[in-house]
């Protein structure tokens, strides 16, 4: 009779453990698959989604962050074979309501700059820009051809006699032809210099 007593006292209580014991799983489950490292492995750039690769499961077709997305707006479609942070945001297991926030390096696209001061913005095509902020260096190069804006000093030495220029600078180059802007003038380099198709300095 005791027993009975004390199993029907008991039983609600027992019930209620496993309940919560089951909610306790299914939050674990959930937060477990919340937040995961993931590989690009396709892009659909007219949708603005892309299918991530974690572990052996592969996400259906998901949006991925931008740099910006509001009134200054700027897009950057992934690479495929790029690392991405897989935000589960609804905690459900098909991966729809995921997102991914791309921008994590890896060996197949390692750091283009490891200088604090130096941001740099590498292209597929080799095309290439800079800023330096302790520096105040702006480098942009485009396979032969660069341009360079500089707040800092600028030394030129030809033999004995030496130059220093201390305003801002700007200068375009193009294989062995160059220009370049300062306060002491423009500087004009290169096998051949002509104005209107008259050659007025060959080298």
């Amino acid at each position: 009779m005791f027993d009975a007593l004390l199993r029907m006292q008991l039983g609600p209580i027992i019930e209620r453990l496993a309940q919560m014991e089951a909610q306790l799983e299914d939050l674990y489950r959930r937060a477990d698959s919340f937040c995961r490292i993931g590989v690009c492995e396709e892009v659909d750039a007219a949708s603005h989604t892309c299918k991530v690769r974690h572990g052996d499961l592969l996400t259906p077709a998901i949006h991925f962050f931008n740099p910006s997305a509001g009134a200054q707006t700027e897009t950057r479609i992934p690479s495929v074979g790029e690392q991405c942070l897989l935000l589960n945001y609804a905690g459900g297991e098909g991966g729809t309501q995921s997102v991914a926030l791309f921008g994590l390096n890896s060996s197949q696209f390692p750091p283009v700059s490891r200088v604090a001061t130096l941001t740099r913005r590498l292209y597929q095509d080799g095309t290439q820009s800079d800023y330096d902020d302790a520096t105040h260096l702006f480098n942009w190069r485009n396979g032969p051809t660069t341009v360079t804006g500089s707040r800092e000093q600028v030394l030129a030495q030809v033999g004995a006699a030496s130059l220093v220029l201390t305003a801002d600078s700007i200068a375009l180059q193009l294989g062995a032809t160059g220009l370049r802007l300062d306060a002491g003038g423009v500087h004009l380099s290169g096998p051949v210099v002509d104005h209107q198709g008259r050659v007025i300095s060959s080298a």
